[in-house]
């Protein structure tokens, strides 16, 4: 007589199958938050060059750009990103920005452009540092 069924094994070997799985997809996705988290480095490095396009266009000469308000962040927190610090623009003719923070114990940094070609701020997206 056969027995229909499975046996205890062969369902150990399907449960073992399914937890790596799980672990390898687990893994890539906290890996994703965080990146989608670190997005938000894109707002502050936009907001400081933009604020750059705006007063080099009022006046050429300006060099104090740290001094902008967009660009004065240093040290504040949001709900996902600790530590954030932009670096400003050098000058009017280099208007760049890059922020960096800290989120979930690891560092990104986020770059943003001027491109004077297609008069827009090209971005790129956070990519951790460490």
């Amino acid at each position: 007589m056969r027995k229909k069924g499975f046996t205890l094994i062969e369902l150990m070997v399907v449960i073992a199958i399914i937890a790596i799985l799980a672990a390898i997809a687990l893994t890539s996705y906290r890996a994703y938050i965080r990146k989608a988290q670190a997005k938000e480095l894109l707002t502050f490095a936009r907001a400081c060059v933009q604020e750059s396009i705006a007063q080099c266009a009022s006046d050429p000469g300006f060099n104090a750009f740290s001094s902008l308000d967009a660009c004065k962040i240093s040290g504040c927190s949001t709900q996902y990103i600790q530590n954030i610090s932009v670096t400003s623009p050098t000058s009017c003719s280099n208007l760049s920005a890059s922020a960096q923070g800290t989120v979930g114990g690891q560092t990104y940094i986020a770059n943003c452009t001027y491109d004077s070609t297609k008069d827009d701020v090209v971005c790129t997206a956070p990519r951790r540092t460490s």
